[in-house]
């Protein structure tokens, strides 16, 4: 009995950290596949983000990408992976769809494996909180055009 109580609570234990802070926004009325259709617009043609297909699911709001790897100022490789949902449940074709987004960070501090980490390398580095703003801003445009206020040049 003790063994199967010891596994419940580290899978509870486990779930603690993979915690996110979630950017969120609000779309205006559009139908739930023409919020998928600007989602998938904004991240694959203008930042490069490519679909995991195997871990997202559109009927359930659920996308995520594959691993986009970079290296760091001081040669440190770094990877990141964008993950979105549509809140389903929260939302409708006449109100609108509430959607969250985080980009995770991952980091490979040896750099004797900088040019072919493995998997076990890897470890957690935040998120990429820069790019979740300019994400943000592409998406609000894109799907909540309206709430953008537009300022004339040399007004404030």
């Amino acid at each position: 009995m003790k063994p199967a109580v010891s596994i419940v609570l580290c899978a509870l234990f486990a779930g603690c950290s993979s915690f996110r802070n979630w950017r969120e926004l609000k779309t205006e009325p559009m139908s739930l596949g023409e919020a998928w259709k600007g989602l998938e617009d904004i991240v694959g043609s203008r930042d490069g983000w490519t679909e995991d297909r195997s871990r997202s699911d559109r009927g359930n709001g659920l996308w995520e990408s594959r691993w986009k790897e970079r290296e760091s100022p001081m040669n440190f490789p770094i990877r990141n992976r964008l993950r979105m949902e549509i809140l389903v449940d929260e939302g409708s074709r006449t109100e609108g769809w509430v959607i969250r987004y985080a980009i995770e960070q991952e980091k490979c501090e040896d750099l004797r494996r900088h040019m072919d980490p493995t998997e076990q390398d890897w470890s957690s580095d935040g998120q990429n909180t820069e790019a979740e703003a300019v994400l943000g801003e592409r998406l609000v445009r894109r799907l909540a055009p309206a709430s953008v206020e537009v300022r004339a040049p040399g007004r404030r």
